[in-house]
């Protein structure tokens, strides 16, 4: 999981999420608060030759459930804005 913050957010978007599908972590969820089109939740999954295929994206607001062995929903509108 990762959270951007103002001063990581291009890094946390690309070169982390790379590198975790690289690596071969079977699940990446992306807390982005600072989404130009508005704060999202993105869980990014099925990784195959260092890519990821996104599995979910939701606003804040929306609840975002992952998927086994966590088998369990977020309520994202608890989450601070920006």
């Amino acid at each position: 999981m990762e959270i951007t913050s103002k001063a990581t957010a291009v890094n946390d978007r690309t070169h982390k999420v790379a590198g975790c599908a690289e690596a071969g972590v079977p699940l990446y969820l992306l807390i982005d608060g600072l989404a130009r089109g508005g704060p999202t939740v993105t869980l990014y999954g099925e990784p195959t030759d260092g890519v990821y295929r996104i599995l979910r994206t939701a606003g804040f607001g929306a609840p975002i459930t992952l998927p086994e062995p966590f088998g369990l929903t977020i309520n994202t509108g608890e989450f601070p804005v920006g």
